[in-house]
């Protein structure tokens, strides 16, 4: 990805992803970076960094975004997408799924 925020090396989680950005009344689909990590100086902390492909969007600027998670969210999070893989799938109303 050419002007890229994010650093992609061996070790990010998935340098190629699907994605889609919306905004109101349209959407652009391409390629994303997906990581995950932990701060050195708080390992209880996993942090998510997503960036789509800046080439494959046209309406922003090139971004990335954070979100933190304590432990206890990061496991909630396993679990969701546990329940999301399973044969029968979510249980999340289906206006909350893609």
């Amino acid at each position: 990805m050419a002007g890229r925020v994010l650093d992609v090396t061996a070790y990010t989680t998935l340098d190629l992803v699907e994605a889609a950005t919306r905004g109101d009344g349209w959407r652009e689909e391409g390629c994303a970076v997906l990581d995950v990590r932990s701060l050195a100086d708080d390992p209880d902390t996993v942090v998510l960094d997503f960036e789509p492909d800046p080439t494959s969007v046209d309406r922003v600027e090139p971004h990335a975004h954070s979100v933190s998670l304590t432990a206890d969210q990061a496991r909630s999070l396993v679990e969701a997408l546990e329940d999301a893989i399973e044969a029968e799938g979510s249980d999340r109303p289906r206006r909350l799924r893609s």
